[in-house]
Order: C-alpha cells, then structure tokens, then sequence
C-alpha cells in the first residue's frame, strides 16, 4: 500500500506543475465517459425496440467501412486542433517572457483573463 501512495503523490506533484496535462487528461475523460454511456444508451434502446440487428445488416461495419474512418479521422483532426490551441496558449500564457511579441499583442483579449465585477 505504500507504494500505491507513493505512486499517486508522484503522479498528483507531476500533475500540479503540468497544467496542460492535467486539462488534457480530465477533458479526455470526461469526453470519454459521457461518450461510452451515450453509446451504451443508444445501444441499450436500439436492442430493446429490436431494430438494432437490421441496423447492423444494413450499415455492414467493417474496419475500412466509411462510418468508422470518418469519425475517427474527425476525432483525430479535433485533438489536434485542441492540442495546438492548448500549447499556444500554454506558451503565451503561462510560459510567457517579460517582453510582449506582436503576437502576443494581437491575442492579448484572449489570452488574459479579465474579471468582470
């Protein structure tokens, strides 16, 4: 057991300086999460109603079947613009230098919190 609580204090410690990493990973869980039970859910009423067996004649999943890639490759197209977006705003927010860039200066609305009250 001490090892267990050794393991997670490591990976709490890693976590708290990684911002971006611990975002990344609660965003990812949760979107999985909510993902599986919606699937599980539409699953559960298609079986339930009985259409879900001419659904899958129908539909002839296979692994180069269109209703697969396409998905998938807009999922992987999503992370990565999430991923770019993540890192430059990482490195302009939290990594930044003491000198503003022009780039900073045109994003500078987006990158700073202000707090309305």
């Amino acid at each position: 057991m001490s090892s267990r609580r050794r393991n997670s204090g490591y990976i709490s410690r890693f976590l708290e300086k990684h911002l971006l990493v611990q975002y990344v990973l609660n965003s990812f869980g949760k979107v999985l999460l909510w993902t599986l039970v919606s699937a599980a859910v539409l699953f559960g009423i298609l079986k339930a109603i009985g259409k879900y067996s001419s659904l899958e004649r129908r539909l002839d999943l296979k692994y180069d079947s269109p209703w697969l890639i396409v998905p998938m490759a807009a999922a992987l197209a999503l992370a990565l613009i999430a991923l770019v977006i993540g890192l430059i705003l990482y490195f302009y927010k939290y990594k930044r230098s003491r000198t503003k860039s022009s780039f900073y200066n045109a994003l500078q609305d987006v990158v700073t919190e202000k707090r309305k009250g």
